[in-house]
C-alpha cells in the first residue's frame, strides 16, 4: 500500500511589521512657558499607540498607526523636564529626552502717566508742613509750582512725594506739569488758614461754540478745587476733578431740551441743574441764580442775580419759606434779607415760554460780636 508522506514546514515570524521606538526628540530644545513645543518618537513599522509622559504631570497615550508619530504640549510653568516615549500595544521600546522652560517675558511696564495730585492734610494752618504727593504710573520729570512763588522739579517712579511749607495764610493752586509724555498737568487747591473755605459750585452757565449747531460751553462756577460729576442730560455723564471755575464742551447731536446737573463729591458743595435747548428756543432762558455775598448775618443785605437772556416770568424762592413771583429782562437783580441763621438754598425757574431753572447755596451765620467804643 502506498505510503502519502507530508512534509509540515513551521512558519517563521518576519520582522516586516515589528515596531519598537528608538529615539524621542522635543523642538525646540528650550522654550518659553505658555509657548507649544512638539516631541517625536521615531522608529518604523506599525504601532497601535505611543505614550507620552511630558515631565510636568501631563502624560497622554496617543492612538496613532504608524512610525514616526509627534504630538504637541504647552508648557505652564518654568524649569528643566524630562520627557519619556513609550510603546503600547504591538509597540515595544521607549526613550527619553529633556526640554528647558523659561519663564514668559514680564508684561511691558505700563505707559508713564501723572493722574492727580494729593494734599496730606488738605487744608493748612500757616507754618505747617503740607504732603504733596504726585499721583500716576511710571517714571516721570515733572515741575511741581506750589503757588506762593516757589517751585521744585521732580524725577522718579511714581508717586513721588514732596514736603512744602506756606508762611501765610490764603489759597494756594499747586499745579504740577509732566514732561510731554507723562500725560496732562494736574492743579490742586490748598487753603492755609484757621477756617478753610468749603469748595462750592456755585452756578453753571452755558453758551454756544462757533461752528458748532449742537456744541455747548458749560462753565460750572464756584470756588476751590472740586471733584463732582457732571450729567449733560443726553444719557452721558463725566467725572471730573478741577479748580473751579470749570469748562467743558460738550455736542448735542440732536434738538430738545436738557437739563444739566453737576453732583459734587464731599467736601465739595452744590447740586444745581441748568436747563437748556438746543435747536429752535421759543423764549428767553434762566442760566443761574447767584448770591453776593455767600456767607452773611441775620438781616444783612446780600445780592441775588438771576442770570440768562429775554423777558421771563419767574420765580425766586428763598428757602426760607418765602418766594417772589417777577417779570423782568435777563439778567437781573434782586435784594434780600434773611431773617434766621442756618444754611439755605434758593431756586429759581421760569414760566412758558421761558426755559430753565438754577440753584445756589448760601449760609447765614451768627451776628458779629458788637464794637467797643
Amino acid at each position: 500500500m502506498a505510503c502519502l508522506t507530508l512534509s509540515l514546514t513551521p512558519a517563521i515570524a518576519t520582522s516586516a511589521n515589528a515596531s519598537t521606538i528608538t529615539g524621542l526628540t522635543v523642538t525646540p530644545a528650550e522654550a518659553r512657558a505658555g509657548t507649544s513645543v512638539s516631541a517625536t518618537a521615531t522608529g518604523s513599522g506599525l504601532c497601535g499607540a505611543v505614550h507620552i509622559d511630558w515631565g510636568d504631570g501631563a502624560a497622554i497615550t496617543y492612538a496613532t498607526s504608524t512610525l514616526p508619530v509627534t504630538q504637541s504640549h504647552v508648557y505652564q510653568a518654568a524649569g528643566t523636564f524630562t520627557l519619556r516615549a513609550q510603546g503600547m500595544g504591538n509597540c515595544d521600546g521607549q526613550a527619553t529626552a529633556r526640554i528647558t522652560i523659561t519663564a514668559p517675558p514680564a508684561p511691558p511696564a505700563p505707559a508713564p502717566r501723572l493722574s492727580a495730585i494729593e494734599l496730606s492734610p488738605p487744608a493748612a494752618a500757616p507754618r505747617a508742613p503740607v504732603t504733596v504727593t504726585l499721583q500716576g504710573t511710571g517714571s516721570c520729570r515733572i515741575a511741581v509750582d506750589f503757588g506762593d512763588g516757589n517751585s521744585q522739579e521732580l524725577g522718579g517712579a511714581l508717586p513721588l512725594t514732596v514736603r512744602h511749607t506756606y508762611a501765610l495764610a490764603g489759597s494756594y493752586t499747586i499745579i504740577a506739569t509732566p514732561a510731554t509724555s507723562c500725560g496732562d498737568r494736574q492743579t490742586a487747591l490748598l487753603v492755609v488758614g484757621d477756617k478753610p473755605r468749603v469748595p462750592r459750585i456755585s452756578g453753571i452757565e452755558v453758551t454756544g461754540v462757533p461752528g458748532g449747531r449742537g456744541r455747548r460751553a458749560i462753565r460750572v462756577n464756584g470756588e476751590g478745587s472740586c471733584a463732582y460729576t457732571l450729567d449733560f442730560g443726553d444719557g452721558n455723564s463725566e467725572g471730573r476733578n478741577a479748580v473751579l471755575p470749570d469748562v467743558v464742551q460738550h455736542n448735542y447731536p440732536a434738538e430738545g431740551r436738557y437739563t444739566i446737573v453737576t453732583t459734587p463729591t464731599p467736601p465739595c458743595e452744590g447740586v444745581l441743574r441748568s436747563t437748556i435747548v438746543v435747536g429752535a428756543e421759543p423764549g428767553g432762558r434762566v442760566s443761574l441764580i447767584e448770591v453776593r455775598p455767600r456767607t452773611v448775618s441775620p438781616d444783612q443785605v446780600i445780592t441775588m442775580t438771576v442770570g440768562g437772556s429775554g423777558t421771563c416770568r419767574f420765580t425766586v424762592d428763598f428757602g426760607d419759606g418765602k418766594s417772589r413771583a417777577m417779570t423782568e429782562t435777563l439778567p437781573h437783580q434782586l435784594s434780600y434779607r434773611y431773617a434766621e441763621t442756618g444754611n439755605y438754598k434758593a431756586v429759581v425757574w421760569t414760566e412758558a415760554p421761558c426755559t430753565g431753572e438754577a440753584s445756589t447755596a448760601l449760609r447765614v451765620r451768627g451776628r458779629p460780636a458788637p464794637r467797643r467804643p
